[in-house]
């Protein structure tokens, strides 16, 4: 104010001369450029500054870790103060990455004897899951092959994931039996063949009570038979029995009625959610995994569960993701009616100079895209190919600026996600084969 005062003072006593005129437009202009430059300066130490802050949490929050030489568990020690304080972790892949699952076994393992995790949930059906569990108990790799065999065509029909499983009983074999991992599959039954052939498996040999031997014996005819219309119309019916005579199923079928029934209903989400070609599959998917979820935690002994998921399914807020018009299974799980509201982390993973089997282009080597953005921020501190970062606590700049989400830059970064893991240098998976 004072600057324009003066101007307007100089304007006044020179305005009979235009000599004067001309002196006047010229310290006018003067005082904009001067004006101008200092609000640019400002600006440009504003956005220094905000860098530096970033840089600087960034520089103490990080932990490089050694996978390879199974030197991890020091890296992997800047998660556990969250992970004592919360129930749920989910850790968001892009598939069919080979490190992946390095990753997932190193950080199980992790989590396993320093916070007690023993449940794994995982990105597939509870039947799978069922038939997962029977080969990490009896070394029976029959019941690993049942469930590969029919995953040709997808991204987890390589030779990592069979060797994860392989791997993770050796692990399991080395700790306490109560402290051992279970595997918990919470998705719909993508695979309904295999899920109707593991219904059959757990079906008592003795002849059903007479209130429900009808909606039994259609079903079984019906798969006997192979006919896909009837099928369909015989599960659905089940269910609606299974409803209706809850007691008489639960005696009838003892301590597999849980079983039973969690396929049953993920069959029937299954077939709805795959109708109409797939229109419907992501409004029915999510809620279901969160229904499986609920039904899962009040049925098992409490316990801590870590899940590695595709990446869209992790987000706590919607973001940079296909779902980013309805709730993710994260943001479920932090819902109101939630058994484990405010006690979930999110890890993110990010890649740089990774491939991965293309699964709908013939299993091709394609170049893995990351699925946050802002690399360049995280890459100046990896010094190995797998570093850790945290992102939330104590004067974070993440819990009040965006970074690193594709696709939003609404809300602050910790509301979608409180870690990242950066992976470099990764092969794409191999496809498995014929086994």
């Amino acid at each position: 104010m004072e600057n324009l005062k003066k101007v307007k003072h100089l304007e006044k006593n020179m305005s009979n001369s235009r000599p004067q005129k001309h002196i006047t437009l010229f310290i006018f202009l003067l005082l904009i450029i001067y004006v101008t430059s200092g609000c640019s300066n400002k600006s440009t130490e504003k956005t220094s500054s905000s860098y530096d802050e970033v840089n600087n949490f960034l520089e103490d929050n990080h932990a490089n870790v050694d996978i390879i030489n199974d030197d991890y568990n020091n890296g992997f020690s800047i998660l556990d103060s969250d992970i004592d304080k919360n129930n749920i972790i989910l850790a968001g892949e892009a598939h069919a990455i080979a490190k992946n699952y390095e990753l997932e076994l190193a950080l199980l393992k992790h989590l396993n004897q320093k916070n007690k995790i023993r449940y794994l949930l995982a990105e597939m059906g509870y039947s799978s899951s069922c038939y997962i569990n029977e080969y990490l108990e009896t070394g029976d790799e029959a019941n690993l092959k049942l469930i590969f065999n029919k995953l040709e065509g997808k991204a987890s029909w390589n030779k990592e994931n069979f060797t994860f499983w392989i791997e993770l009983r050796k692990y399991n074999l080395t700790v306490p039996e109560d402290q051992r991992i279970k595997v918990i599959g919470i998705d719909i039954e993508h695979n309904v063949i295999a899920a109707l052939e593991y219904l059959n498996t757990i079906l008592p040999s003795t002849v059903p009570p007479k209130e429900i031997k009808s909606a039994i014996e259609k079903y079984t005819s019906s798969y006997n038979l192979k006919n896909e219309d009837t099928i369909i119309k015989t599960i659905k019916n089940l269910q609606s029995d299974m409803v209706a005579n809850p007691g008489i199923y639960n005696t009838y079928l003892g301590s597999k009625y849980f079983d039973f029934s969690i396929v049953v209903d993920n069959i029937v989400n299954s077939i709805n959610a795959y109708a109409s070609k797939g229109a419907n599959l992501e409004d029915i998917r999510e809620p279901s995994m969160y229904s499986n979820f609920k039904r899962i935690y009040s049925h098992f002994p409490i316990g801590k569960y870590f899940g590695e998921f595709g990446m869209e399914h992790v987000y706590q807020k919607n973001g940079g993701s296909y779902l980013r018009n309805q709730p993710t299974f994260a943001m479920y799980l932090n819902s109101s009616d939630s058994p484990v509201k405010g006690k979930v982390i999110s890890i993110a993973y990010g890649y740089e100079n990774c491939t991965f089997m293309n699964w709908l282009q013939n299993n091709v080597e394609s170049k893995a895209e990351s699925v946050i953005n802002n690399i360049d921020l995280l890459d100046i501190y990896s010094k190995t190919e797998t570093t850790v970062f945290k992102l939330n606590g104590d004067s974070s700049p993440f819990s009040s600026k965006t970074y690193f989400v594709k696709g939003s830059n609404e809300g602050s970064t910790t509301d979608y996600f409180q870690y990242i893991i950066l992976i470099k240098n990764s092969k794409g998976t191999i496809p498995l084969g014929k086994l």
